[in-house]
């Protein structure tokens, strides 16, 4: 009980950190957003972060990599890491036979804040998206499925700003359109779950840059643990499409338009390219001639798209203008 109580109290220091630390940084991250993707797209980026809901967790996957590896955070974090991890160690839950009692119970015991009840979170399946234990941005209907919300889970205590931005492009990213008896169906602009975490941490890590650029105030609790994420080793992959694509990429994502990119990229071609991706990330990287084959595919992608004209030039001029290219027409 002692044991429950201190991290109760824990559990409230760090809730007040991150909703101080987030209302704090909203404004900044609409800006920067908006710098990014363009003012055309203010509203929506503003309406996405302002009514974005936000669930604090526990996360032992975390913590116990906290346990082999500082992660840059001071002593007294690493030992109130040791405290939520013996916490999480000495958490008994026999005596529960019903299933949805336990599930209760073990919600009760790992959320620290939620915007939503226990009934909604198992409703969701909860549980099971968080198999993980890392954060997730997802979407949550109620249960009479009339309403849904834009949600990222968050592990209490070892947030930074990188992972808040990371999840906040993912919410713009992809949106519910259709719900079925067993999932909401969320359409992906990459096709593969890999191709588009690669790309998501891209455009997050511009993101950032463009945060810092501006010197936008980071809020202790939002640098207090560095984390390096895994996918930014996988970056040389990606970095020669998104520098061809880059404006048909935001215009997608903002608008999603999806067959916009695959239009200028070419279907097949770019269903081979995200289906390259997921093959050498999964096999831990790629040999020099597989790159080049990747490189290749781009070229012949960026070929394809340069071939897509319009009737007519002024059209096509309009139409390179709409996606954020300076035309300069050339006098005859």
């Amino acid at each position: 009980m002692k044991k429950f109580k201190r991290i109760k109290a824990y559990n409230k220091k760090y809730i007040e950190e991150l909703d101080y630390s987030l209302a704090l940084i909203e404004p900044y991250l609409i800006s920067t957003f908006t710098k990014f993707y363009g003012e055309e797209y203010h509203g929506k980026i503003a309406s996405v972060i302002s009514n974005m809901h936000y669930t604090y967790f526990i996360s032992e996957s975390i913590l116990a990599l906290l346990n082999k590896r500082s992660f840059g955070i001071s002593h007294k974090c690493q030992r109130v890491a040791q405290y939520y991890i013996k916490y999480l160690n000495s958490l008994k839950l026999k005596g529960i036979n019903d299933i949805d009692e336990l599930e209760k119970e073990i919600l009760n015991k790992l959320i620290a804040k939620s915007s939503f009840d226990n009934d909604m979170l198992l409703h969701a399946n909860f549980l099971e998206l968080l198999s993980s234990d890392y954060p997730i941005y997802t979407v949550i209907c109620d249960q009479e499925e009339k309403n849904y919300y834009k949600s990222i889970f968050l592990p209490i205590f070892v947030i930074n700003l990188e992972v808040i931005i990371h999840e906040i492009n993912h919410a713009l990213m992809i949106d519910a359109i259709a719900f079925t008896d067993e999932e909401i169906i969320m359409p992906n602009l990459f096709i593969t779950q890999e191709s588009e975490e690669l790309f998501n941490h891209y455009i997050a890590d511009l993101v950032l840059e463009q945060y810092l650029k501006e010197k936008f105030p980071i809020p202790y609790a939002l640098r207090r643990f560095d984390f390096v994420n895994q996918y930014e080793d996988f970056f040389f992959l990606i970095e020669s499409f998104y520098y061809v694509f880059e404006q048909v990429i935001k215009k997608s994502i903002m608008t999603k338009n999806f067959n916009l990119l695959w239009k200028y990229a070419g279907k097949d071609d770019f269903y081979l390219f995200c289906s390259l991706i997921k093959k050498y990330y999964l096999q831990g990287g790629c040999t020099e001639e597989e790159l080049d084959r990747l490189n290749e595919l781009v070229l012949k992608m960026n070929v394809h798209a340069l071939s897509i004209v319009p009737e007519d030039e002024e059209s096509y001029i309009k139409e390179l203008e709409s996606l954020g290219y300076k035309v300069r027409k050339l006098v005859k």
